[in-house]
């Protein structure tokens, strides 16, 4: 912005404010757009909107996934366990989700495999960086930074939602338009979670013995679950942390009190460690990427050390949206793959920011 000078007097103040908010941040923000879902409305009404205003770009988004798909082992016999749960979705996936998927498939004149395939795959394929902190006045904040590949794509399919019931919002997510499936929401003050994937083996085994296993839920459909059922910190992670679920998982959950903080490392079948905030002991935060954070990261994609240091560079007296905001747009934390950043907090959900992101650093 700087580089245009002073054209016109009257604008020089804004001109500099603009710089001096945005500048710091080496990518262009943009602001997703907002939708309401009714779940008093039957299942298969409720994303229709949703799916024809994306209707020129979620087709081409399944297109691309087959295309990754082919890339792997197996490669086949994942497609045909897509099309076999899709052929008999009712009993394979639970209420609402099998019909949320049929309408939405239905408004974009879609094979409904594709929309299952689309909902499956993103619960397996995400990397990301979320962090749970605990200011210096015991408010529990959560950031995130979502990271998919062929994100050209997934930033023009990003979207705001607020679930409604009887005319009020009861939760709320950042998802993608064709995904009825949360990895990223909140309960106002109740809860925030954010899914990260757990690098622990193979993407497309843990699908295949996901769907061996018919206790076991996408994970994004269990997390949307306990965004409905439950009502608190202690409630959602107890419901995240000892369900089945088709693959591992990092879940991050942040509360409304003080040490309202964890960090779920996931095992299919249980957790396999429970990672609490600590205020009183100096572990006021924790990052979590996409590895077990007892052992380092690997030195290709090293995005926890950076976010650290620069957490404790802000220190906790000065915990703000834009504080967190400038932790999340560091490279390599901020990458070329990051679709979408938020900031939020379940004790204040007024104060909560989305933006999607546009960095080709």
């Amino acid at each position: 912005m700087a580089r245009f000078g002073v054209v016109f007097v009257f604008l020089g103040i804004t001109i500099f404010a603009l710089f001096c908010h945005v500048s710091c941040y080496p990518d262009q923000l943009t602001v997703p757009p907002l939708y309401r879902i009714d779940l008093d409305l039957p299942e298969e009404e409720r994303w229709v909107q949703v799916a024809k205003d994306h209707k020129e770009i979620v087709p081409d988004v399944y297109s691309v996934l087959l295309s990754f798909l082919g890339k792997f082992p197996y490669a086949n016999l994942t497609i045909k366990a897509i099309e076999a749960v899709a052929a008999d979705v009712d009993n394979f996936l639970p209420k609402p989700y099998a019909g949320e998927m049929r309408g939405i498939a239905k408004a974009l004149n879609m094979n409904l495999g594709g929309i299952v395939g689309m909902n499956i795959l993103y619960d397996v394929t995400a990397f990301c960086t979320s962090i749970v902190t605990q200011d210096v006045n015991g408010q529990i904040w959560h950031s995130r930074n979502l990271d998919y590949s062929f994100v050209d794509m997934l930033r023009n399919i990003t979207i705001r939602v607020d679930f409604i019931k009887n005319n009020q919002t009861v939760y709320s997510g950042v998802t993608y338009a064709g995904y009825v499936g949360l990895i990223t929401g909140m309960k106002p003050k109740g809860f925030s979670m954010t899914l990260d994937e757990r690098d622990q083996g193979a993407w497309w085994e843990n699908f295949v013995i996901g769907l061996l296993d018919r206790r076991a839920m996408p994970i994004s459909f269990l997390m949307r679950d306990t965004f409905a059922e439950c009502s608190n910190f202690k409630e959602a992670v107890d419901k995240m942390a000892y369900t089945s679920t088709e693959a591992s998982g990092y879940v991050i959950v942040g509360g409304v009190n003080k040490g309202e903080g964890m960090i779920i490392t996931k095992g299919r079948l249980g957790p396999v460690d429970l990672w609490k905030l600590d205020p009183d002991n100096g572990r006021w935060f924790e990052v979590e990427t996409n590895y077990d954070h007892w052992v380092p990261p690997p030195a290709s994609d090293n995005r926890r050390d950076p976010a650290v240091k620069k957490m404790n560079e802000i220190g906790p007296k000065n915990i703000t949206v834009d504080s967190l905001l400038s932790v999340m747009s560091l490279p390599p934390v901020l990458n070329h793959k990051t679709t979408y950043t938020i900031i939020m907090s379940a004790a204040k959900p007024e104060l909560t920011k989305v933006w999607v992101r546009h960095y080709n650093g």
